[in-house]
């Protein structure tokens, strides 16, 4: 059935009183998915990411299975949908952080999200993002970079430290091809789901593999590009700033293939 955009919270339709007090401080981790025929790539790895940052930011366990029950309960009768699970602190103010309150799991279900297309044009913006091993919901920098980007004429924004490493996109890691072997730029960064799931399907397929530190001048060493998130699993990327890629490079087949072999769990 097609799916009308709802907020959820702890398993209800959230109220404007719910609303009002999520509203009130940007503070809290979050993971998103897209869910068809009952399940989800990578379930387990968002929801042990999940509650590793909800433990590092809340100093709480949070639990898997009153996850896994809100995510049952909103997706009941739903085929597909995009899926944003947050947790946050509604209690928690700016004034005393360190008195957290209950977290509650928050679900945004909306219908599928659609994928970035390939040819992507994309300018490199100084910028790395606060505690970038997490995945979190203060979102000004990239938001403000992706802006400058588009503003320029780019599509999106490749984030580079001001000694020029590339670190990931906005709201997407980078993987880079190199003689038919695909190179994974390290440094502070979000160790994205796909990224694992692509980089696990390349090692069942035999494709070598590399995590490096990667600089921006050295970028004409690579052949082709591409970003990744759980909306765009593998788009094309053209050029980074006045470097161009080849966009067809067979390689990019694979690593989409790399994606596709990664099986749906179940909720």
């Amino acid at each position: 059935m097609a799916v009308e955009p709802q907020l959820w919270i702890d398993g209800h339709i959230a109220s404007a009183a719910d609303l009002r007090r999520m509203a009130m401080v940007n503070y809290g981790a979050l993971t998103s998915f897209s869910y068809q025929a009952g399940g989800v790539r990578g379930l387990d790895l968002h929801l042990k990411r999940l509650i590793a940052s909800g433990q590092e930011l809340f100093g709480q366990q949070i639990s898997k299975s009153n996850i896994l029950n809100s995510l049952r309960i909103a997706l009941e009768a739903v085929d597909e949908a995009w899926v944003r699970v947050t947790l946050t602190a509604p209690d928690l103010s700016i004034r005393t952080p360190e008195q957290a309150g209950d977290v509650v799991v928050g679900l945004w279900v909306s219908a599928p999200a659609q994928a970035l297309a390939d040819g992507q044009r994309i300018s490199a913006v100084p910028h790395q993002r606060e505690l970038a091993h997490l995945k979190h919901l203060g979102t000004t920098g990239i938001i403000h970079a992706r802006r400058k980007a588009r503003m320029d004429g780019f599509d999106d924004a490749l984030l580079v430290t001001p000694s020029g490493q590339v670190l990931e996109g906005t709201v997407w890691n980078i993987g880079l091809v190199c003689e038919d072997a695909v190179v994974w730029p390290t440094g502070d960064i979000l160790d994205g789901v796909t990224r694992r799931l692509i980089a696990q399907g390349l090692s069942q397929a035999g494709i070598a593999q590399s995590y490096e530190t990667v600089l921006l001048r050295d970028i004409s060493r690579f052949e082709a590009a591409f970003l990744c998130n759980a909306a765009t699993p593998a788009a094309s990327i053209s050029a980074i700033d006045g470097y161009g890629f080849d966009a067809d490079h067979p390689v990019l087949a694979l690593i989409r293939d790399a994606w596709t072999r990664q099986v749906l769990q179940p909720l």
